[in-house]
């Protein structure tokens, strides 16, 4: 059926239209192709670099694991040095020890609709106890205050000094 109008359109428009009509027919099975294999190709690239991003994400995740955990580490680490800090100084001066009560509203209001809080630990809903050594109660509550500020939601639940 389709040599029957080829060449009928021969006859009518001459040879050379005739020519003209196949070849724009074939140019444009031919960008079909070209576009079909692009597109392919393209898939195929999209896909191996969405792989390597998600490698990357992986790597990445890794490593802020690794080192959230050294932060802690070294937090603890910090933590130990101001306590023998803070003990070699009570010795030298007339401080005395308090132990501190403390905990944070926020997490516990978290806590009691069921959800977590997005920065701290669970563990803030209950009392925590911290030592510290200071001249007198006042100087305690400021300190206190200044590394767990009232305004992200720390309560000072009781100070007491220690008797050694």
């Amino acid at each position: 059926m389709g040599s029957f109008w080829l060449i009928m359109g021969a006859m009518l428009i001459g040879v050379p239209g005739a020519t003209f009509i196949v070849l724009q027919l074939i140019a444009q099975h031919k960008r079909q192709i070209m576009a079909y294999e692009w597109s392919s190709a393209e898939v195929v690239r999209r896909g191996q670099r969405m792989d390597e991003l998600e490698k990357l994400a992986k790597t990445a995740q890794q490593k802020i694991t690794e080192l959230n955990k050294q932060k802690f580490e070294l937090e603890a680490q910090i933590a130990k040095l101001e306590k023998l800090a803070s003990q070699a100084v009570a010795q030298e001066t007339n401080h005395k020890t308090f132990s501190i009560g403390i905990y944070n509203s926020e997490v516990r209001r978290a806590h009691m609709m069921g959800e977590k809080h997005r920065q701290l630990d669970d563990k803030w809903g209950e009392i925590n106890y911290v030592e510290l050594n200071a001249a007198s109660e006042d100087e305690v509550r400021r300190t206190i205050m200044r590394k767990f500020p009232p305004e992200r939601g720390f309560v000072i639940e009781s100070v007491q000094a220690v008797k050694k």
